[in-house]
């Protein structure tokens, strides 16, 4: 068989395996939704713009199929996280364990994240940029959503910073009317830890279904490294930090991307002002077993995005 009938039966196969994956990801996360409507959720976001002042949001918006645009003007950048608690657990209940799950204690790490796990679904977030604003689009059923500054909470856990949004009712969006994403990035547990699977992750501009597959919550964050830096690299850089080494840095700006997703979420993420270039893509959330970040076990992969 020539090569290029090879190359070109590749293709086929990474694109029916995106079709499938993102056709079953979205149907279970629009599910509960009603009759289809006519314009994109991604027409009409939840604004969100996060910065030193706080969390500018509505309070109120349809749930369903929703869509929310994060935006920033800190220079050095912004996290934004969503929770929900679960059903007779407070937020402050939730954010008290979230402190312990950023602690450098490894112990105390993991065992914050085990508490969250058990006490909140974690419904994806943004890390943005002045120049990088990120649009994420999930289905998201009725109720209270906590929006959580995520870059302030971590420099004082004491005094978080947290805006309430009321989903009230749905708006009637499916699958049908969500950007069909160009490809996947999926989180999965596999015999050497937690891993990536990525499929047609090589565009700055397009939209990716994120899907996590695995039992622990997963975010999909975006570094910036120079040309030529390897997967090897990067791990020599996590596996230093994590001993209390110093050692030069691989990341040349600062993260963008998906925050935390618990098991079995998906969403629709699309950058806008991202740079062609060298990425690696990282997950820093503690292991609820040892407390290292996903990434120290494995969880990262340089991609190139053109």
């Amino acid at each position: 068989m020539s090569q290029h009938l090879l190359d070109r039966g590749r293709r086929l196969g990474r694109t029916a395996r995106v079709a499938a994956v993102a056709a079953l990801a979205l149907a279970t996360t629009v599910g509960t939704a009603g009759t289809a409507s006519a314009e994109s959720p991604e027409e009409h976001p939840i604004e969100i713009h996060v910065d030193k002042a706080g969390i500018t949001a509505p309070q109120k918006h349809l749930g369903g199929l929703v869509s929310f645009r994060v935006k920033t003007d800190d220079p050095a950048g912004r996290q934004l996280q969503l929770l929900r608690p679960h059903a007779g657990v407070s937020i402050d209940r939730v954010l008290h364990d979230l402190a312990r799950s950023v602690s450098r204690v490894r112990g105390t790490a993991a065992a914050g994240m085990r508490a969250v796990h058990g006490e909140a679904e974690a419904l994806g977030g943004a890390m943005v940029t002045p120049q990088v604003h990120e649009q994420f689009t999930e289905e998201v059923d009725p109720g209270s959503v906590y929006l959580l500054d995520l870059t302030a909470f971590r420099a004082d856990p004491a005094h978080p910073v947290v805006r309430t949004l009321e989903l009230a009712g749905t708006n009637g969006m499916s699958a049908n009317q969500a950007r069909y994403p160009h490809g996947i990035v999926i989180h999965r547990a596999t015999s050497d830890g937690p891993r990536f699977q990525t499929d047609d992750l090589d565009h700055v501009h397009l939209a990716y279904l994120v899907h996590n597959g695995s039992s622990q919550i997963h975010e999909t964050r975006l570094r910036p490294v120079a040309p030529g830096t390897t997967d090897a690299q990067v791990q020599k850089y996590l596996d230093a930090v994590a001993a209390g080494r110093k050692a030069a840095s691989p990341f040349t700006g600062p993260p963008t991307g998906l925050g935390a997703f618990s098991p079995d979420r998906s969403a629709s993420i699309q950058a806008h002002g991202l740079q062609p270039g060298r990425y690696a893509v990282l997950d820093l959330v503690p292991d609820e077993k040892t407390g290292l970040p996903h990434a120290a076990l494995g969880m990262h992969q340089v991609v190139d995005l053109k």
